[in-house]
């Protein structure tokens, strides 16, 4: 339930943005231009180019809600009541007409087709092409599937618009990652989200990225499309194109504010219930920590942007100011963002792109996975659900209430929140140049020049006073400088013969990365300090490092269509890495894709139905720099005198000299189709991939010293298939309607491991305790995502001769030991989204549901907080209303083994959500303004699920973690958001 209603939380704080919105409601309202009128009825026919009448054609009188639509024949008739009014013709898959009336009574129209429209143009990766013309599996998203939708993350524009791509909000805290998959999962130990391209320029992070500056986003799926990007693409592809100039000079402003807060709250024990279950006094009447931790979150979002084209020069530039209170106490985030983009045509045939972006981002105490454990957490949402309800917050005296007889080894969570400054600056630069020469009108020779720059420096303080259960204050900070440098040049030869059109593409490409970082740590004081007090510090340490890394590629595309009816695609590209040694540093990354394409089936009704089949093979290098050498690693001591420590070194990483690529090896079959002049687009895939040699750390057995080793060794299967329906449901004289529906289904298989086991086992950061063993397993002919652990079969009962009464029971083995086996599955196995809008006169609408289905949720919070025992917390869950008594023989135990890692907190995870409900309203007529909308939305309306945490979506797992996902030890819930905004344009 949430706290604050939406009028208490618009009370409490009037934010800039809705003063300038209403001032503008009030301002349109008396600015309604009203005309003279003189009625004059116009009439006539509309028509193709080749005579037959069009049925349903709207015709408008421009700049009015004045419109009908041509009947069977074509005939319309429409009452104007200006002499110099223009009638506007629109109909899908045609050229808009606009006709001046000139008191004309009739007026005939023979509409042309919009080639265009049919073949929109999609980015591929160092070129471009129709998109109905691909041969590979790409989805394409555009600024105007979420121009109605209040989003501040790119991730946010992707969710739910693109089928086989699944983007999961981990945590709802502001700025914090977002974990994105395409086509599932391939890489068991490495990373596996997607290469982000912008603007032609490798490795771009989508998180400092400005939502409104995003003119299109191509996301390549199979491996004929992403093996253009050789040892990078296995993970797919996201290439994002930012606006640039056209047209008449446009200045537009978008503003909106938002705000969040949780959308329903864990069943905890209230202070009495837990003080009268057991037997604790409750001081001062307790308190709810769960309300006192939350809060309501507030997002201010202000975008404002220029963009026109002159003869010779083209310029879109943008500013951006986004500030988002969290809906945890004492977090906030900050993001500035300049860009500008300049075309310049320097002379007929020579052309130039100039972009440049900077962006500066502010984090304070935002929880980064929501484990309880981590450094930069300090009393997680874990913490909070279990700590003593029945002590208030502060004492009598006005001072925090740290500890408690009954807490386990904890501290007030919320006194540990409030004395945290944990900031993180993050400042990224992004630019690049693009100089184009057409050396024929046949021959185009192309060179591309950027920058990728990215500064983080963290400075934590942690001032809970000296001798708390947690010790003295700490602090500690860090800096990480990472640079890019990129070089391609392209040479690109486009010919047409007749019929035949042959398309021949040449790269030579140079990447170089560096990257350096220091850490350093001051704590413990033994006083109160700060950040730029680490030397007070009784044990201070630093380390640094330095990871250098370059790739060197060759590719060669061949694009070859007849009569656009038959389509061939190959394309070859050899990348040299230097991660690995020589003799294993070069790769060779084959694709090859063809398509046919039929036109006019069915009396056209089916307008176009393409059969397309490819195979591709992509790489992954995602190994740290230096992983083929052994290193030493520092920070050990060791009393080399016998008595004093002595700073020393140790074996670290173990270095294999015989590593090198991991490949993915995929086949895609699909079939795209046009209905109706373009009313209904249909489009299926299905698709086969493996990945081999996979870049896996092997334990290592413990006579030769223990840890692990990387090697190529293992498989990973991942199949699935796609559908994506886009359909213009209704076009009506004042009514639209149109939604697009995907739907995806994935499904993984290890296939083997190395040659001496079959199954690897991982316990993902922040670990647990009461556990019944690791609880990921990773096992051959087993999907990825496994959880492992105890079968929970209740409570042991009076009278029972296996166990003492209210016990936890389990399964167990012969010898009496528990019997540990495969408990759930982490990894969504269905994905869809529906995405409707809809427009009726100057209003629209627009809502996005989505659904995750077929995966488990191992409720780790949930364990955390239904029992006592271990470090973690007290037994505060709802459950213990009704534990186990002699009087009342439930399945909710007492005492005995409480292991979390056990089917007992195995939920299912699937949902259905509204992710986004948005109503905006077109005012016109108003005296120096081009176009004002206003509008309001909410965001995660509502949930449909059965678990019982806060959020079935929040994982505590990385982003990049193959392994295992679905873990929620504390992970930070996504919020339910109003947003009330304003779009502006001069």
């Amino acid at each position: 339930m949430i706290k604050n209603s939406f009028s208490s939380i618009i009370g409490r704080r009037i934010p800039l943005s809705i003063w300038i919105y209403l001032f503008l409601l009030i301002f349109s309202a008396g600015n309604q231009t009203i005309f003279a009128q003189t009625q004059n009825n116009v009439s006539g026919i509309v028509t193709d180019e080749s005579g037959m009448p069009l049925l349903g054609v709207t015709v408008m009188v421009k700049n009015t809600n004045n419109g009908v639509v041509t009947d069977f024949d074509g005939n319309y008739e429409i009452l104007v009541n200006s002499p110099d009014a223009v009638l506007v013709f629109t109909y899908i898959g045609f050229l808009r007409q606009e006709i001046e009336v000139n008191e004309r009574q009739q007026i005939n129209v023979s509409l042309q087709e919009d080639v265009a429209a049919l073949d929109e143009v999609v980015v591929v990766g160092y070129g471009t092409q129709r998109k109905s013309d691909l041969t590979g599996a790409i989805s394409s998203v555009s600024a105007d599937d979420f121009e109605k939708q209040p989003v501040s993350r790119v991730e946010e524009a992707l969710q739910g618009r693109a089928a086989g791509v699944q983007v999961t909000k981990n945590s709802g805290a502001p700025g914090s990652d977002i974990r994105i998959r395409v086509r599932g999962s391939n890489s068991i130990n490495g990373n596996n989200q997607p290469l982000v391209v912008l603007d032609g320029v490798i490795g771009a992070d989508l998180r400092s990225i400005n939502t409104n500056d995003i003119a299109s986003m191509e996301i390549l799926k199979d491996a004929s499309a992403t093996a253009i990007y050789g040892s990078r693409g296995a993970n797919g592809v996201i290439l994002v194109t930012t606006k640039r100039g056209s047209g008449e000079s446009v200045i537009n402003i978008d503003m909106f504010s938002s705000f969040s807060a949780i959308s329903n709250e864990v069943d905890i024990l209230s202070p009495t219930e837990f003080g009268s279950l057991f037997d604790i006094p409750v001081v001062d009447g307790g308190t709810d920590y769960q309300d006192a931790y939350f809060r309501t979150g507030v997002t201010e979002n202000l975008q404002v942007s220029a963009r026109g084209k002159g003869e010779k020069i083209g310029y879109f530039v943008s500013g951006n100011i986004l500030d988002q209170t969290g809906t945890a106490i004492n977090s906030e985030y900050r993001r500035y963002s300049l860009r500008s983009n300049l075309d310049i045509d320097l002379t007929d045939k020579l052309s130039a792109q100039v972009n440049l972006y900077g962006s500066n981002e502010k984090t304070l105490n935002l929880v980064a996975n929501g484990t309880r454990t981590s450094p930069d957490v300090r009393a997680g949402i874990t913490s909070i659900l279990g700590w003593d309800p029945t002590l208030p917050i502060r004492d009598s005296n006005g001072n925090y209430n740290l500890s408690s007889v009954n807490g386990n080894g904890l501290i007030n969570p919320v006194a540990q929140r409030q004395e945290s400054e944990a900031f993180q600056t993050t400042n990224s630069v992004n630019a690049n140049i693009n100089l184009s020469y057409n050396i024929t009108d046949d021959l185009n020779f192309t060179v591309i020049g950027g920058i990728l720059y990215d500064n983080i420096l963290s400075e934590s303080y942690f001032g809970i006073p000296a001798g708390s259960v947690l010790g003295p204050p700490v602090g500690g900070g860090g800096s990480r400088n990472a640079t890019t440098l990129q070089n391609s040049n392209i040479l690109t030869w486009n010919k047409n013969f007749e019929n035949h059109n042959l398309k021949l593409t040449g790269l030579y490409e140079i990447q170089s990365t560096t990257i350096k970082s220091l850490n350093a740590n001051g704590g413990p004081y033994s006083i109160p300090a700060n950040f730029y007090s680490l030397d007070l510090g009784t044990n201070p340490s630093v380390n640094a490092s330095l990871r250098p890394s370059g790739i060197e590629s060759w590719m060669g595309r061949g694009e070859y269509n007849f009569d656009r009816k038959l389509y061939l695609t190959a394309t070859i590209r050899s990348d040299k890495s230097s991660r690995f040694r020589p003799g294993n540093q070069v790769g060779y990354f084959p694709s090859g894709s063809i398509a046919y394409q039929f036109k006019d089936l069915f009396n056209g009704t089916v307008e176009r139905f393409k059969l397309r089949g490819g195979y591709g093979e992509t790489g992954n290098q995602n190994i740290p720099p230096y992983t083929t050498f052994s290193d030493l690693a520092t920070g050990q001591d060791y009393p080399l005198n016998g008595t004093s420590l002595s700073r020393g070194f140790i074996l670290g990483n173990l270095g294999n000299p015989d590593l090198t690529w991991e490949t993915s090896k995929q086949t895609n079959i699909g079939a795209d189709a046009t209905f109706w002049n373009g009313r209904l687009n249909l489009s299926l895939n299905k698709y086969w991939k493996n990945t081999t040699d996979l870049l896996l750390n092997v334990p290592l057995p413990t006579f030769t010293g223990g840890g692990s080793i990387t090697r190529n060794v293992g498989e990973v299967f991942n199949g699935g298939w796609e559908a994506s329906l886009d359909v213009i449901a209704m076009d009506k004289e004042r009514f639209v309607w149109d939604f697009n529906l995907n739907y995806s289904y994935n499904q993984s298989e290890v296939k083997s491991l190395s040659d001496d086991q079959n199954e690897i086992f991982f316990e993902p950061a922040g670990g647990l305790t009461n556990s019944a063993g690791p609880y990921v397993r990773v096992a051959e002919g087993q999907p990825l995502g496994d959880f492992y652990g105890a079968t929970f079969l209740g409570t042991y009962k009076t009278g029972d001769p296996e166990g003492t009464p209210g016990e936890a029971k389990y399964l167990r083995n012969e010898d009496g030991s528990v019997a540990l086996s495969i408990i759930g599955n982490g990894v969504p196995k269905h994905t869809w989204a529906l995405n409707n809008t809809f427009s009726w006169g100057d209003f629209d609408l627009n809502f996005l549901l989505r659904g995750v289905h077929d995966f488990d949720v191992l409720n780790v919070t949930r364990g955390a907080i239904s029992q006592s025992g271990g470090v973690q917390s007290l037994p505060t869950f709802g459950e213990n209303r009704n534990r186990w008594t002699p009087e009342n023989q439930t399945d909710v135990p007492i005492g005995g083994d409480h292991f979390i890692n056990s089917t007992r907190f195995v939920e299912k995870g699937d949902f259905i959500r509204l992710s986004n409900l948005a109503i905006g309203y077109n005012l016109k007529d108003i005296t120096y303004i081009k176009s004002l909308r206003v509008y309001a939305s909410a965001q995660n309306l509502f949930t449909i699920t059965d678990y019982q945490g806060y959020d079935p979506e929040a994982s505590s797992v990385s982003t990049g973690e193959g392994t295992a996902s679905s873990i929620d030890y504390g992970a930070y819930p996504n919020s339910r958001t109003f947003t009330i905004g304003v779009k502006l344009g001069f």
